[in-house]
């Protein structure tokens, strides 16, 4: 068996707002698809839309009415994160004269070189790639106009025997979160899982203290696999899968106010920081969740006086390194060893599952449900 690695498309442009759609005709079993997002900065506005995985609408894979794929951009991110154990390639920054990029990895098995589970798309009759995108362009938004593309990249197996199946990754769930109460969802009993991941975006704190609890009930408690403060949980992700570094480059816009240097994370624990483009030292000001604000200080003078904090310079450039966890403001629900498929959660078993997760901190959140499933031919 030997990877191949092709290209669908390369550098293709993308329209402000719409759908692509690109044919996945291979004949060999498909591995990976590697798809690569590029936007060019209007201005040095400092708000989230640099973090370019956000004007992703959706990312999915279809056989007609049958759905492979489903996930928006941010929950791709943090997908391929949980899935490989890295982070996908972000190279994020304010400066109007440079290109966002996101390159995020899509795979149906455990790795690249897994022949019991891959894709194989001769088992569908018209399997297709659909990217939906919305970018908001000129003055009033955050994209220089006619300066987004994508690139996707197919890692095939040549001569590979016939999978058993593949992972089926897709959001099953989403609603507006309450401050408090519980939201309880019927999970699908159709497939074993994997993974479940739960996300919460732009919340005011961590996604552990916006979801403080997570249980699982199958048949009304008569077997609970998950019952655990989130919190907890959280840590043991962390020490499972390792803290997240995260670079963005944010610029003084010299109207005396804090610049915001945004990062993907919730659980964010600060940031280093280096400046350019002038001799006054950038610093962070204070975390929070999503970003941090920055500002400067200024030289003493002849007297001896301390430090002075202020804003950051007008054109002054802040490097941030970030470092922290919950990447993309999520959460994820392993089920044993993720790579051992006798320690995956079959809930064939059960009339009922169900998801229930206790809410608390900010209210009217974008939140939603991704789950893998291992799906057989």
């Amino acid at each position: 068996m030997k990877l191949r690695k092709t290209y669908i498309t390369e550098d293709e442009t993308i329209t402000t707002t719409g759908t692509v759609i690109h044919d996945l005709d291979f004949t060999d079993p498909l591995r990976e698809l590697q798809i690569g997002f590029y936007g060019k900065r209007y201005d040095h506005t400092d708000t989230n839309d640099p973090l370019i995985l956000r004007d992703i609408d959706k990312i999915e894979i279809v056989d007609g009415t049958d759905v492979i794929y489903s996930t928006d951009g941010m929950n791709a991110g943090a997908n391929q994160y949980y899935h490989t154990g890295k982070m996908p390639l972000l190279a994020t920054t304010a400066n109007s004269y440079s290109t966002n990029r996101a390159q995020i990895r899509l795979l149906f098995g455990r790795d690249v070189s897994d022949n019991n589970y891959c894709l194989d798309l001769n088992r569908f009759v018209n399997p297709q790639l659909k990217i939906t995108h919305s970018f908001t362009e000129g003055s009033t938004g955050q994209w220089a106009a006619g300066k987004q593309t994508h690139s996707i990249a197919a890692i095939v197996a040549e001569n590979a025997p016939k999978p058993r199946g593949f992972f089926m990754t897709k959001e099953i769930y989403s609603w507006s979160k309450a401050s408090s109460g519980d939201e309880t969802i019927d999970l699908p009993r159709d497939y074993p899982y994997r993974y479940i991941i739960m996300q919460i975006l732009d919340a005011e704190t961590p996604t552990f203290a916006e979801i403080s609890k997570t249980k699982i009930s199958c048949d009304y408690d008569t077997f609970v696999p998950v019952n655990e403060t989130t919190e907890d949980m959280a840590w043991e992700n962390a020490s499972r899968f390792g803290f997240v570094d995260h670079q963005y480059e944010a610029i003084g816009d010299g109207s005396n106010t804090d610049i915001k240097a945004y990062n993907n994370m919730t659980w964010n624990w600060g940031c280093d920081v280096s400046s350019w483009n002038t001799g006054q030292d950038a610093h962070e000001k204070r975390p929070y969740s999503w970003y941090s604000t920055l500002g400067r200080h200024t030289c003493p003078d002849s007297s001896g006086a301390d430090f002075t904090d202020t804003y950051l310079e007008s054109g002054q450039r802040a490097i941030c390194t970030f470092r922290g966890y919950e990447p993309f403001g999520s959460q994820i629900i392993p089920f044993g060893n993720m790579m051992d498929q006798e320690e995956w959660f079959n809930p064939r078993e059960y009339k009922s599952v169900r998801l229930i997760l206790t809410q608390a901190q900010t209210a009217s959140k974008t939140s939603k449900i991704v789950a893998q499933q291992v799906r057989p031919y």
